[in-house]
């Protein structure tokens, strides 16, 4: 089987991780997996580095005819069986060069946010041309049943991750790059970037509520932007300087996580299943994290971690106080967390379902 992978890449994230993590299943079961996305992207660069073949497409422009051509010549050059989109922008290019082409169209939807109510979003969910659509989680499926999406096209697939790279992880360099005192708890929110939807407020005020009560507990925000002007205001306006690390971006995700004592993830909306909590918990990290998209699809109250609501300061940190004043139960949490992780949510679970949801778009079901 040939799958043609579509996806814009502005920044590195979760979506774009998932992409190489299922091109490099795909060609490990033997298929070849193609992917199209602006050249010179990070996607690209990481794509070119795993020996995948690669499509030069703009995609900055949904109606983009030049690039529709191009994808529509690749699918009929190369043999191309199915052509598989993973973002908004490569969700109209993919569309209509499987459509001029007459090849199977996957939608794969990462976020639980509800597409736009006009009538081209709604031609681009709703169109006989899409032949599946893979959400990754209940909650994604939920939201597009709701905005019309016939259920029987929609196929659940959750996000992988490999439990092996964050179980062999250490974070004893992180903490002391984080100036963390031996017996000092460390709370982290992990974020591939900053975004208002993140929540990261709610976790600065929820900081500012714990330090009232505990002078031991360090926190700290890494992913890209948050170590810049917006945060440094936050937490300050906060005044829990003093016990805040600004980290920004870095490299090393698994170290990172083994260095927290609790993760937490404080999204108002739009979570699909997030990268950093599946991760957190393959750290065997206990998670706090809000009642958002497929969060609870991954976070079992009060057995892998803590279920809060969004946008709520008090609620979360009273949620932290009681993980971090119960190491034995936060201990069972993340062990919990570990288990669940390897059971069903690695990225050979991943692959071999999408497989199963190409094998129903090209009807060999």
């Amino acid at each position: 089987m040939k799958v043609l992978h579509v996806q814009e890449c502005p920044s590195w994230g979760g979506g774009s991780v998932q992409l190489i993590e299922l091109a490099k299943g795909l060609v490990s079961r033997g298929h070849e997996a193609h992917i199209a996305t602006d050249p010179g992207n990070e996607l690209w660069k990481r794509a070119r580095a795993a020996g995948l073949p690669l499509v030069g497409i703009e995609t900055r422009s949904e109606l983009n005819p030049a690039a529709i051509g191009r994808l529509a010549g690749v699918v009929l050059g190369r043999g191309i069986d199915i052509v598989n989109a993973h973002a908004a922008h490569a969700h109209s290019i993919g569309l209509a060069a499987a459509a001029l082409t007459g090849r199977p169209f996957v939608l794969t939807r990462r976020v639980s946010f509800t597409p736009r109510d006009n009538a081209g979003s709604r031609l681009k969910y709703t169109a006989k041309a899409v032949t599946r659509v893979i959400a990754v989680s209940e909650a994604i499926r939920d939201v597009l049943v709701r905005y019309g999406v016939d259920p029987e096209r929609i196929d659940v697939v959750y996000s992988g991750t490999d439990p092996a790279v964050f179980q062999r992880a250490d974070g004893k360099d992180v903490r002391r790059a984080f100036g963390v005192a031996g017996n000092d708890v460390l709370v982290g929110k992990l974020a591939n970037r900053y975004h208002s939807w993140k929540g990261h407020d709610t976790f600065v005020d929820a900081a500012r509520i714990v330090l009232e009560s505990r002078d031991d507990v360090v926190f700290a925000v890494v992913g890209k932007r948050t170590d810049d002007d917006r945060m440094e205001e936050l937490v300050r306006a906060a005044g829990v300087e003093r016990s805040f690390v600004l980290a920004g971006h870095r490299d090393d995700v698994p170290s990172v996580l083994s260095a927290f004592d609790v993760s937490v993830n404080a999204s108002r909306a739009g979570e699909g299943l997030s990268g950093a909590v599946r991760e957190s918990m393959a750290a065997g990290r206990p998670v706090v994290a809000t009642d958002v998209g497929g969060n609870r699809e991954i976070v079992e109250d009060g057995v892998t971690g803590k279920l809060v609501p969004p946008a709520d300061p008090p609620a979360l940190a009273a949620a932290l106080l009681e993980v971090v004043e119960d190491p034995e139960a936060a201990h069972r949490m993340g062990a919990a967390a570990a288990e669940l992780v390897r059971r069903r949510f690695t990225v050979d679970h991943m692959v071999e379902r999408t497989i199963e949801v190409y094998g129903r778009a090209l009807g060999r079901d």
